[in-house]
């Protein structure tokens, strides 16, 4: 990993604070710059001020009271006025990283035609299989031809893996091939590796921008509104969810199980089960729960069984793994933790206290995990994916590196790669969004007063604790840490 981090800090009036991406006239001298392409382009002639200012900044948080300080601030996305690189002069590479998810192909095939269309950038290839690609594989070229119909497939055209990052080689093989844009498509851990690159790139000096694009399916990334690819998980999973309604309304005490996608963060199964109301019961990682005696698990299922007749549970891939017999501490390539499958043990659990009881019941199990992940983007997704892709080719054109695309409050925005990495998003059972769901389902929440207050006073805290810190806490963090902070123009 990088032994340092650079942080562009803009302190301005009334608690106003910016937290900036790096660019490549901060270690690069006297760049020169060109006018942007996109001004004599007849598609742009009738829009009136399409060029971003220098200083439109996003707001993190949009809802304050009349004395609030005006707080954490991004920078805005768009195309600038003047750009850092020649068109021709360009040499693009696009990597794709990690597990599939809705909108890879959408995003690849938007890279290279908002390159090739915008700013007449005409030499892109694609990295052929993740990470190690860059040194173990042969590059594929990307042409707007070649691109075309690619948004209307599932997966990634040019292939994926877990791990396989060597900072060394990576850079060895993008300065060896002259590239100078490298747009990095992935999670968490990939944007982990682009960070890496970036700050490599940085220490030799190379004229490189490199630009992060966040994937990951679970909606598990912080600061932004969401991730591309997750309304799509939702709208598929109502398919699952469907099918095992009709599974359990067919028979007598019929239960229909259904695991959804969810590691650490249970946003699918919650906006699933929100959007379908055939659910009686989710279950997520961020809500423990319990199986026996009063106020458990296997009472409500009793009870709804004998209201209703019959029942659907959602539960996420990550919920309960506490609750399993067995841990598991082995780890995949990308260094995620290998979970027991949930929904195997739930179905063995329901049937075994059932079959103890003397209560006949009819489950069906229905675990559509790579189905929803390997389908194409739908048509939210799509114009998601192709706005997140234009921002991050403006991004770089206009020479900003070490950045990660992503929507802020309904703005694109210019996110460190830091801030993307540093936690990971979660469901907030204490928020009324999970109240909703409750109220939708009628479940428990399986938690006794004195844990809502405990989770209640946990989560206020570290709001507190959090809140006007970020600059103070990221100098802080190595005694490397180079901090930029500069008054608000």
């Amino acid at each position: 990993m990088a032994n340092e981090v650079h942080m562009k800090v803009v302190n301005g009036e009334n608690g106003y604070v910016l937290e900036d991406v790096p660019h490549l006239s901060d270690y690069i001298p006297n760049l020169p710059t060109y006018p942007n392409p996109i001004q004599d382009n007849p598609a742009y002639s009738v829009v009136k001020q399409y060029f971003v200012h220098e200083d439109d900044t996003v707001v993190q948080k949009v809802v304050v009271h009349k004395d609030s300080q005006r707080g954490l601030h991004f920078r805005r996305a768009g195309p600038r006025q003047k750009v850092y690189f020649n068109s021709g002069e360009v040499h693009a590479c696009i990597v794709t990283c990690g597990g599939l998810c809705p909108g890879l192909n959408t995003v690849i095939r938007e890279i290279v035609c908002g390159l090739y269309h915008m700013y007449g950038v005409s030499k892109v290839i694609g990295i052929d299989g993740g990470y190690k690609g860059f040194y173990a594989k042969n590059t594929i070229p990307l042409t707007p031809k070649f691109v075309n119909d690619i948004h209307k497939r599932g997966g990634t055209v040019i292939g994926t893996s877990r791990g396989g990052h060597d900072t060394k080689k990576i850079v060895d093989s993008i300065q060896d091939r002259g590239i100078n844009q490298v747009y990095i498509i992935g999670g968490d851990g990939t944007q982990k590796g682009a960070a890496v690159i970036y700050e490599e790139m940085r220490r030799r000096g190379l004229k490189v921008a490199v630009a992060g694009i966040p994937k990951t399916i679970d909606n598990d990334i912080s600061v932004i509104d969401r991730s591309f690819g997750f309304d799509t998980a939702v709208e598929e999973a109502q398919r699952a969810i469907n099918a095992a309604h009709v599974e359990a309304d067919s028979m007598e005490n019929g239960i229909g199980l259904v695991k959804l996608m969810g590691r650490y963060s249970g946003f699918i199964a919650m906006y699933a089960t929100l959007a379908s109301r055939d659910v009686d019961c989710c279950l997520i990682p961020e809500s423990p729960f319990y199986l026996e005696g009063k106020g458990g698990l296997f009472e409500y299922i009793e009870k709804r069984l004998k209201e209703n007749g019959h029942m659907v549970i959602v539960i996420a891939e990550g919920a309960g793994q506490e609750l399993l017999s067995e841990s598991r501490n082995e780890k995949d390539a990308s260094g995620n933790k290998l979970l027991k499958d949930v929904g195997l043990w739930m179905s063995h659990k329901i049937k075994e206290h059932f079959m103890q009881n003397k209560m006949i019941i009819n489950l069906k199990y229905i675990d559509p995990t790579y189905m929803i992940r390997a389908i194409p983007s739908n048509a939210s997704d799509n114009v998601y994916c192709t706005l997140l892709a234009q921002s991050a080719v403006h991004g770089a054109m206009a020479g900003f590196t070490g950045f990660t695309v992503g929507l802020v409050n309904g703005r694109h925005t210019y996110i460190p790669f830091d801030r993307i990495t540093e936690q990971q998003n979660q469901v907030i059972i204490t928020d009324r969004m999970w109240a909703r769901l409750l109220s939708s389902t009628n479940q428990p929440s399986f938690l006794e007063a004195i844990e809502v207050a405990n989770i209640k006073e946990e989560e206020s805290s570290t709001a507190q604790s959090s809140e006007g810190e970020n600059c103070k806490k990221r100098q802080g963090k190595k005694p490397m840490t180079m901090c930029f902070c500069f008054p608000a123009r």
